[in-house]
């Protein structure tokens, strides 16, 4: 190879890398329609001649899988981008449930009241959350995994280790259900509504809002944004309310969808909700934030899933598919960190 080919090759290779570094969500987006093709053409068909995965029945499916994860990766995202972490979420979720759970059959206050009062459990756990790392200067890693056991613990001890199944649920189900069970409007799945409500109401605070900007700066460079006048610790304490409100509306999901309250609701979903904003474009340094990027990454964990179930690949097999997923994902985000 001559030099000035060797030349040629290496400026357009810079070219890629710093076209990736601008825009991380790049390799998501490609390893998403890489797999949808895929799945596509490895599905089988069913009976009346219908592509399995393409059917209309599994993309609402997969609507439906991924609105909860959607809708906790949005606030992971805001979480991340003010350089914290919440690994309290899964807990948060099922603390949430089992209020939810005990207000509607054990107290029988109305619907309206029993979201209230989840909803006000969720902005607790946040507060709880923001209080350590803010007030008493707990790093956010060790802070939200000591909280994590503290409500996991209080959710079991509460309902006794004991699945409630909700009798009192059709006006849930039918805001909050599935599809199939009569949640849906317009056509469509009541979950892709919520989805995307909790979409527009983070993108307007993220990306266009004077808060989204003193994120960003706070998550980018912590002290110089509070000598630029940014209240830091109000920032923060927000993002992990919000962290705290939309475990609440997670747990409400759950509860519709199965029709029960559970204190093991939310299990692993802490770091799925990571790894779907990590894929989505944040980084673990403060930088990104873009929420249309982090629906992406949810939707690539949900086909993931969803396509490996549908083609017959055994579940163990699926959590070393997805565990490699997360590997790459957490490398890839250290190394677009370090090369910005």
């Amino acid at each position: 190879m001559s030099s000035a080919v060797q030349a040629g090759f290496i400026q357009k290779q810079n070219r890629i890398v710093a076209l990736i570094i601008k825009y991380p969500i790049i390799p998501t987006l490609v390893f998403f329609v890489v797999m949808l093709i895929v799945f596509a053409v490895l599905s089988p068909i069913n009976r009346v001649g219908q592509n399995i995965f393409l059917s209309p029945t599994n993309i609402a499916n997969i609507v439906e899988a991924t609105a909860a994860l959607s809708i906790g990766a949005f606030a992971m995202t805001l979480i991340l981008l003010v350089g914290c972490i919440d690994l309290s979420a899964e807990s948060t979720i099922a603390l949430c449930s089992v209020v939810l759970g005990m207000c509607l059959e054990t107290l029988r206050v109305s619907f309206p009241v029993a979201l209230l009062i989840t909803f006000l459990a969720g902005i607790g756990c946040g507060m709880v959350n923001a209080a350590l790392v803010i007030k008493f200067k707990v790093e956010s890693f060790l802070a939200t995994i000591a909280v994590a056991m503290v409500f996991s613990g209080i959710a079991y001890v509460v309902s006794g280790s004991r699945t409630v199944l909700l009798t009192n649920r059709d006006t849930l189900v039918r805001w909050f259900g599935p599809m199939g069970t009569g949640g849906h409007f317009l056509g469509l799945p009541m979950l892709f509504w919520w989805t995307l409500l909790c979409l527009v109401g983070m993108y307007l605070l993220i990306s266009r809002s004077k808060f989204g900007r003193w994120a960003q700066a706070t998550g980018g460079n912590m002290q110089a944004a509070y000598s630029s006048g940014v209240n830091v610790n109000m920032v923060r304490a927000v993002a992990f309310i919000i962290m705290g409100a939309f475990c609440a509306l997670i747990s409400i999901i759950f509860c519709a969808r199965l029709s029960s309250s559970s204190p093991s609701f939310g299990q692993h979903m802490g770091l799925r909700l990571i790894i779907a904003s990590v894929l989505g474009g944040t980084n673990f340094t403060g930088d990104g934030g873009n929420v249309f990027g982090t629906i992406l990454g949810s939707l690539v964990m949900g086909v993931l899933t969803n396509g490996l179930g549908i083609i017959g690949v055994n579940i163990y097999i699926q959590q070393v598919v997805t565990g490699i997923v997360i590997v790459i994902a957490v490398v890839f985000s250290i190394y677009i960190s370090s090369k910005k």
